[in-house]
């Protein structure tokens, strides 16, 4: 079959408007924005187990012998996000501080759900195989693993909590309990449960029933994030729900925890947090809250003035966490 040239011109178009031109998009806005991606030293998708790979962004200033450690889990409802969406602007700043005094922070990827299938346990199983895999390795990228935290946003704040309250072994054998220094919690769901009978979800669901029933199984988030349709078996869903919920694990062993959420967050009420908060006082871990006043879901509505508070709660919170001295 003959091509003409009008053909390959029209293909080179549409590769380089639906392709090219957002990727540089992209890296414009990632280096107006300073995202850690544009800063430093950094390697790309290492395999920390068979299917899955994680991001290190390296120190860059060389402060200590071996470098303190943060385990950062992007969000996005367990259902999408990406490593990379450490670069998405809301903690640039607070990253970029971190790694200039000396941090190295860890982005790795986890299992999401699909039609289907429940993306748990297998996510909380990812996060504890990523962090196996740190202190597997810790010598070889020079970690200090005495010096070890978590920290997540949304979804991934809930991974991060379920890692540092939660023992591994109600999930796999041969694991043991990391003591982690910190955790920090953005707007991280605590009780599922709570999540669930929100009055988001309920509207969300009272939609979904209206469409037709192809489109509406796509789109029944609680059936995607079960596995199974909550309706049918509200007992089982009740268990899966506490079995998940990082509320339900505080201990007086869990590390200080810094909290951090809007007071108008649309899609993790605020009250999450406030019950979390509760929880852990009265076990005694140390734990601070702050709430963003007028602020939603993803720092949406935030002033100038309140990301720099955010950032700055985040870098002081961490950093006065350090156990050692400097070189």
């Amino acid at each position: 079959m003959k091509i003409s040239a009008r053909f390959v011109r029209r293909v080179a178009l549409f590769f380089v408007l639906s392709v090219v031109i957002p990727i540089i998009g992209v890296l414009i806005v990632f280096n107006v924005y300073q995202s850690p991606i544009t800063i430093g030293e950094i390697e790309y998708s290492i395999p920390y187990k068979s299917d899955k790979y994680l991001d290190i962004y390296y120190p860059t200033r060389a402060v200590y012998q071996k470098s303190p450690i943060i385990l950062f889990f992007h969000g996005g409802g367990w259902m999408v996000g990406r490593k990379e969406s450490i670069n998405m602007f809301r903690f640039n700043e607070s990253i970029a501080q971190l790694r200039e005094s000396g941090y190295t922070v860890i982005s790795p990827e986890y299992t999401l759900a699909s039609f289907g299938k429940s993306p748990f346990p297998s996510c909380i199983i990812d996060a504890y195989d990523a962090v196996d895999w740190i202190l597997k390795n810790a010598d070889e990228f020079h970690l200090d693993v005495s010096n070890f935290g978590v920290f997540g946003e949304s979804a991934g704040a809930h991974i991060a909590l379920m890692v540092a309250y939660c023992d591994p072994a109600q999930y796999m054998s041969g694991y043991r309990q990391f003591p982690f220094d910190y955790v920090v919690d953005i707007y991280g769901p605590s009780d599922l449960r709570g999540l669930y009978e929100s009055a988001l979800m309920d509207s969300i669901n009272k939609t979904i029933e209206k469409l037709p029933i192809s489109l509406a199984k796509r789109l029944d988030i609680s059936s995607q994030l079960l596995g199974f349709d909550p309706n049918s078996d509200t007992l089982r869903a009740y268990k899966f729900m506490e079995t998940y919920s990082p509320i339900h694990y505080v201990n007086a062993q869990a590390p200080t925890t810094l909290v951090i959420h809007g007071d108008e967050d649309l899609l993790v009420p605020v009250e999450q947090s406030i019950a979390l908060k509760n929880s852990l006082d009265k076990v005694g871990v140390l734990t601070e809250l702050h709430i963003v006043k007028g602020v939603n879901h993803a720092f949406i509505g935030a002033t100038t003035d309140q990301n720099k508070e955010i950032q700055s709660w985040i870098v002081d919170f961490i950093t006065k966490q350090y156990s050692h001295e400097e070189i």
